[in-house]
């Protein structure tokens, strides 16, 4: 967006480079010569969607200075930053003239503009839009003493959102991600509150007179689907519903900058699955398992954050895509999850929309689940060659129906049928979990930890993505999600 009259002197000087460029005959360059043609298109296109793009900027910043655009009233307080330039242009100030109007220097004013306000406070915020006569919808500003930062952190509590989530995740800027915000001053933490809340609007929609206002806060969970399981007793649901809420969000965003992909069917059978896996990739391994998946068409996103659900996958018009959450470095975890959740996205093509959000494994839902069993056997089946059903029964037969003794018995089973152990066990995990019987803790202890799963996946996901489809909001968010917060 154009700011200024310098800015718009460098765009339209930006705009004649581009057009020159342009015009100018492949054959009169040494260099172009060499460039094959398929290269030499997609360059000269990316010039041309440039200069597209500076060209609107012209317009619409000539559009604002001479009146044909004017911005009376703001709806949202996501699209208050960018109305309020818009305001100061449209009403012919320079940023010099709105400084002196409330009473602050030229530089301040191009600091608040440069960083679309994100620094300024909400009374500051009020202060500019009077100063522009634009008319702010009740609903966007609230100015009573509720609104603090404390006030805010206390509000989110009642419907699963934490305040180290908040700060970790959604705020993206390294001196704000720390969760100590004791030693803000109050117009540093009046700025925090109003980029908090833009961002809770936007990715929870929730609006500032649902926040502060003195009526219990609820979330809207519609957008979600049906999750096809229910929760144990000690889940927190609150925490789950607004997790899964911020991770459908950025599922929609990871659709939007794979929207080139490629969709295909989805195999149905575990040989076929594993067949084409072992014949493309050479072996099975997790990265071999994932690029299987994003050749269909699926994109996969990895987050790495504690508790809610362990896994998710949607069908959005028409679309799939897988999420696997776990903080296990057990890769072959990641695998039989992957696994499992694209037979998930094999089931029911026919339909647009479809969700599954999966439960702890030892829930009753899942137990009961026709579904789940069926997946967990399909994954299986491609993990250990066909012979999922096969190999548990030996171990069953080898530990003489004695759970104990299974640790010791899975890895003699996987050496004499040379199938891998972490694999086997992780089979036998879920085998056991659909009998009441939780042995994940031994299970784990039988994986091996040598790889860095979710970072394979993250790094697979950033060679293949395009951000720059997003705006920066968005770039930010998910950013942020595939940000190790850990390390």
């Amino acid at each position: 967006m154009i700011k200024n009259e310098r800015q718009y002197r460098i765009t339209k000087a930006q705009i004649d480079k581009f057009l020159h460029a342009l015009k100018e005959p492949p054959e009169q360059s040494d260099v172009s010569q060499e460039v094959d043609p398929i290269l030499q298109k997609a360059q000269a296109d990316a010039l041309k969607s440039q200069l597209t793009e500076l060209r609107r900027q012209i317009e619409e910043y000539e559009a604002l200075k001479s009146g044909q655009r004017a911005v009376l009233e703001i709806g949202s307080l996501e699209e208050l930053p960018g109305a309020l330039i818009k305001a100061r242009i449209a009403a012919g100030l320079s940023q010099k003239d709105l400084g002196e109007r409330l009473g602050l220097k030229e530089q301040q004013i191009q600091r608040y503009e440069d960083t679309e306000y994100a620094s300024a406070s909400f009374g500051r915020l009020v202060e500019v839009s009077q100063a522009l006569g634009i008319k702010v919808r009740e609903d966007v500003f609230l100015r009573s003493s509720q609104v603090s930062l404390d006030t805010l952190f206390s509000r989110l509590k009642q419907v699963g959102i934490e305040r180290n989530f908040v700060l970790k995740r959604l705020i993206f800027q390294p001196t704000a991600a720390s969760t100590q915000t004791e030693n803000l001053s109050e117009e540093e933490k009046s700025s925090l509150v109003f980029r908090i809340v833009t961002l809770l609007q936007r990715v929870f929609k929730l609006t500032p007179t649902e926040i502060f206002s003195s009526s219990p806060l609820q979330l809207t969970t519609a957008a979600l689907g049906t999750v096809r399981f229910k929760v144990t007793a000690r889940t927190d649901e609150r925490r789950l519903s607004a997790y899964t809420m911020y991770a459908h969000f950025l599922a929609l965003l990871l659709l939007e900058v794979t929207s080139d992909l490629p969709k295909k069917q989805v195999p149905t059978d575990a040989n076929e699955v594993r067949e084409a896996i072992i014949s493309t990739y050479g072996s099975l391994t997790f990265k071999n398992v994932l690029q299987y998946v994003w050749s269909l068409g699926i994109p996969v996103l990895p987050l790495k954050d504690p508790s809610a659900f362990h896994g998710a996958f949607w069908r959005i018009g028409g679309r799939n895509v897988i999420v696997l959450k776990q903080q296990t470095s057990s890769a072959a975890r990641w695998l039989f999850d992957l696994l499992h959740e694209l037979f998930h996205a094999a089931r029911e093509p026919s339909l647009d929309e479809r969700t599954i959000v999966e439960a702890e494994e030892t829930a009753t839902e899942r137990r009961e689940s026709q579904e789940e069993l069926e997946v967990n056997l399909e994954a299986g089946n491609v993990a250990l060659g066909g012979r999922a059903e096969e190999l548990a029964q030996m171990c069953v037969e080898a530990a003489k129906g004695n759970v104990e003794r299974l640790k010791k018995v899975v890895p003699q089973v996987a050496n004499r049928e040379n199938v891998s152990v972490d694999l086997l066990a992780n089979y036998m995990a879920f085998r056991l979990s659909l009998q009441g019987i939780n042995w994940w803790g031994a299970a784990t202890n039988l994986q091996a930890t040598n790889e860095n799963p979710w970072q394979i996946a993250r790094d697979f996901l950033l060679e293949r993505t395009n951000f720059g489809q997003l705006n920066e909001v968005d770039q930010n968010l998910l950013r942020q999600a595939l940000f190790d917060i850990d390390n």
